[in-house]
């Protein structure tokens, strides 16, 4: 059976526009994990409709519980991508609120049969007796391992480590599918200097890097294109961010980082995004996915000066999109 790749996403349209464009192959490759974020635009919903209607995806709201102290954004959030014709399923997660953790539960086989139980490498070992306790049978939970935030990681080491753990623990199990989940992009360019800077994508070289038997075959999750940090930065800080972008080949982010758009320094946004449009046009590594939307609207943006340069939000759903399709294609 083919890998499957779960995304770890914000409850945000750019990440369901990148989705919504994807072939209906690639699709059949990826079940989304969404997390709930501070504040679930009002659209969500219906773009998700349109997007993933009769497709799998789950949703996590320990996030949103511990922000807001309850469960109402979760809840409504669930309640309206089911009421839209799309299986979703609740994510529980071992250490979570138990408030949340109970909300979640009430959702189980709601609209699909069975749930999520997020775990850490830490906290696999007790995964059984947590679901036993449950009483909910292994085969009807989809097991995802969190490792965490691991870019200054040694990837082969690290495969290494974890390997062991999940030798020890999975044998035995009848889990639905097990996901070994970790990020590595940067939460900002601040670090990074003028230009463009190749980023290792260790969290896809981890799994890469991971010993594979066909009895416990482990899916793939990452954060797409973003940190793993929720947290949604203040209006303020957005104004004086660079326009920049993050590209993905193999093995690496190309990140092209710019300047900003305000103040005596600043350069328009669409100048620069035309700019970065040109020179991820000129790499070798460039247009490698055929049919791929992201880098067709790469294209027009480069080569049609009288087409909008687009913004900050259309370039997510650019770079997204190629995330998602080239990961999908570099699956076995």
């Amino acid at each position: 059976m083919p890998f499957i790749y779960r995304p770890m996403l914000k409850t945000k349209t750019g990440e369901v526009t990148a989705l919504r464009q994807l072939s209906s192959d690639e699709k059949d490759r990826i079940a989304p994990v969404f997390h709930v974020a501070e504040q679930p635009p009002a659209t969500f919903v219906a773009r998700m409709a349109t997007a993933w209607a009769g497709r799998r995806c789950f949703l996590d709201g320990a996030f949103s519980f511990n922000v807001t102290g309850g469960s109402t954004d979760f809840d409504g959030t669930f309640n309206e991508l089911g009421a839209s014709q799309i299986p979703v399923l609740p994510v529980i997660e071992i250490g979570a609120a138990p408030g949340y953790n109970q909300a979640a539960f009430n959702h189980r086989n709601q609209f699909a049969p069975g749930l999520m139980l997020k775990c850490t490498p830490a906290t696999l070992g007790s995964a059984g007796q947590y679901a036993a306790q449950m009483q909910v049978a292994q085969d009807q939970i989809d097991l995802l391992v969190d490792a965490g935030h691991i870019a200054e990681f040694d990837p082969s080491s690290f495969a290494g480590y974890l390997s062991h753990g999940l030798q020890a623990s999975l044998p035995g199990s009848s889990w639905r599918s097990v996901t070994l989940a970790s990020s590595a992009a940067p939460k900002d360019f601040g670090q990074l200097p003028l230009g463009t800077s190749d980023v290792r994508r260790v969290d896809w070289l981890l799994w890469s890097n991971l010993p594979q038997t066909g009895h416990n075959p482990i899916d793939f999750a990452d954060f797409g294109i973003s940190h793993r940090d929720l947290t949604e930065p203040p209006g303020m800080a957005m104004v004086g961010a660079t326009v920049s972008v993050r590209y993905t080949v193999e093995n690496h982010w190309v990140m092209i980082k710019g300047r900003r758009a305000t103040g005596a320094t600043g350069v328009p946004m669409g100048d620069q995004y035309r700019a970065h449009a040109r020179t991820l046009m000129a790499r070798s590594d460039f247009d490698m996915l055929p049919g791929c939307w992201g880098d067709q609207r790469i294209t027009t943006i480069a080569t049609s000066p009288t087409v909008s340069a687009g913004g900050r939000a259309q370039w997510v759903e650019i770079c997204a999109n190629r995330h998602f399709a080239f990961v999908i294609s570099r699956l076995p």
